[in-house]
C-alpha cells in the first residue's frame, strides 16, 4: 500500500479528508487557508491526491463547514470525509462529492439511504449491494468502515494508509 500521509497526526485530531484530482495541491491549500483551516497532510497519486485539514476554523468562533463547492472550480472533483461533524453531539461522519463546484452526492453514515444533491441515490446501489442498506442490510454490519470502503471503491479512492500515531 501507498502511505498518502507525511506523517502521524496526533491522537484524536479533528480532521476532514479530502481526495481531489483536475487540480493542483497549490489551489486547493490555498483556498483552504483562505477558509482558515490548517491543511496537516497530504499525498498526490496517479489520479488522486488526498489533503487532511483541520476541521474546526482557526478562529475559535469558526465551528461552520468548509464550503467545498466554492474549492472545487470547473475540471475539479474532490471526495470529502468529514470524519467528526458534529463531536460534542456525537454524529456519525458524513461524505460529499463535488465535481465542478456543485454537490453531486453526499450522505451522512448516520442514514446512508438518504442522501442529497444533484444525483441522491449516486451511491445507492453500491450501499445496497454491500447490504449496507435496503431490504436485506446486515444490522451492525460492517457500518462506518464497510461504507467507507464502498465509497472508496465507488470513486476508485486510493487506499488512505495512516500509521499508528502510538508507534516511533
Amino acid at each position: 500500500m501507498t502511505h498518502w500521509i507525511r506523517r502521524p497526526l496526533p491522537p484524536h485530531e479533528e480532521v476532514n479528508v479530502v481526495f481531489f484530482r483536475g487540480m493542483s495541491l497549490d489551489e486547493l491549500v490555498r483556498g483552504l487557508l483562505a477558509a482558515q483551516r490548517m491543511p496537516l497532510a497530504y499525498g498526490k497519486g496517479a489520479d488522486w491526491g488526498v489533503i487532511m485539514h483541520d476541521m474546526l476554523g482557526w478562529d475559535s468562533d469558526d465551528h461552520g463547514l468548509v464550503d467545498y463547492g466554492r474549492l472545487c472550480r470547473a475540471g475539479g472533483e474532490l471526495a470529502v470525509f468529514v470524519t467528526e461533524p458534529c463531536i460534542a453531539k456525537a454524529h456519525g461522519p458524513e461524505f460529499g462529492y463535488y465535481r465542478d463546484g456543485r454537490l453531486i452526492t453526499g450522505l451522512s453514515f448516520e442514514t446512508p439511504s438518504y442522501g442529497v444533491g444533484e444525483r441522491p441515490d449516486l451511491l445507492a446501489s453500491v450501499l445496497a449491494a454491500a447490504n449496507l442498506i435496503g431490504p436485506h442490510a446486515e444490522c451492525g454490519g460492517d457500518g462506518e468502515a464497510g461504507i467507507a470502503r464502498s465509497i472508496a471503491a465507488h470513486f476508485s479512492l486510493p487506499d488512505l494508509d495512516l500509521p499508528d500515531p502510538a508507534l516511533p
